[in-house]
């Protein structure tokens, strides 16, 4: 790996953490449109203006009020009760390791566990969107568009950079190891759809769907040749939905040879056990359906 990409890696999740945590500082041109992007932990909040934003949630989290009240006079019992007064779990906010700290490393502490906390609640609800969530979740989003409409929606935001910012090194890792497979414009628009969005199934680490893809990119490529070798009623008397005898008609009439019906059975019977037995394939075995796929697919349409 040379040193631009291995910079590349590092910085852009790097940068991505930064922009999350609000460490930067933009300056914007006459337009109000960014001309500079400067990042650094001192770009974060300030103690006093952390003060201000515990302050301005006080009345919806009990203890805050009692934490300013020992401001002025901190003694380690002193703190610990204050501290005991948040309801924060002790995974957010280590209080025994505050008991002599000064007030700005307590005020930083109980914001920073303020945020996690809040956070990963609302980044919950949003992971709880994609596919099927449950009852508490569905209690917690209702409530929180009614208490705070623009929360959900910056939320979703975040979730999607976090994920970015996981996934862009497996990504570029993943598409390093692709080629480009040449096809002609008889290739059916279908087919090609299929195998993009089988493509981008992998990449992105969603091998059940890719997988799944991969199966109906080769349905549909070997329908098209038959169609366009004038094969269409034979491949119409055959049981609806028959991978299997598409396949060995396609053999029998030369659309497919020994080597690219073996590749395509394979799909076929890794799709089903996938489909029907749950059976998810792991990275590997993805990419090297997915590959098959694409060999298959240049052998009818190059």
């Amino acid at each position: 790996m040379d040193n631009e990409l291995k910079w590349l890696l590092t910085l852009v999740p790097w940068t991505l953490q930064r922009l999350l945590r609000k460490e930067f500082e933009v300056t914007c041109d006459t337009n109000g449109m960014p001309e500079a992007l400067e990042m650094d932990q001192r770009y974060g909040p300030s103690t006093e203006k952390m003060e201000e934003d515990l302050k301005a949630i006080a009345h919806t989290w009990p203890g805050l009020e009692d934490l300013s009240a020992v401001r002025d006079h901190l003694t380690p019992e002193r703190i610990s009760e204050a501290l005991a007064k948040i309801p924060l779990p002790p995974a957010y906010l280590p209080r025994e390791e505050l008991l002599h700290a000064d007030w700005p490393d307590i005020v930083a502490s109980v914001y920073w566990a303020h945020c996690r906390f809040s956070k990963d609640l609302l980044l919950a609800t949003i992971d709880s969107r994609i596919g099927l969530g449950g009852s508490i979740a569905e209690k917690f989003e209702t409530r929180m568009q009614w208490l705070r409409p623009d929360a959900l929606p910056a939320a979703a935001a975040e979730y999607v950079v976090r994920e970015m910012s996981e996934s862009f090194p497996r990504i570029v890792e993943r598409i390093s190891t692709f080629q480009v497979i040449p096809v002609t414009d008889a290739a059916p628009s279908t087919a090609k759809h299929y195998a993009r969005e089988a493509c981008r199934c992998y990449l992105h680490g969603f091998f059940s769907a890719s997988l799944i893809l991969c199966r109906s990119c080769i349905e549909a490529g070997v329908v098209t040749k038959l169609d366009q070798k004038d094969l269409q009623k034979a491949r119409e008397a055959l049981p609806y939905g028959n991978m299997e005898k598409l396949l060995k008609l396609a053999l029998k009439e030369e659309v497919l040879d020994g080597l690219t019906f073996s590749m395509a059975n394979e799909i076929r019977e890794r799709a089903n056990r996938t489909v029907h037995q749950s059976a998810v394939p792991s990275g590997e075995e993805c990419r090297d359906m997915l590959e098959q796929t694409r060999a298959v697919l240049r052998h009818l349409y190059e």
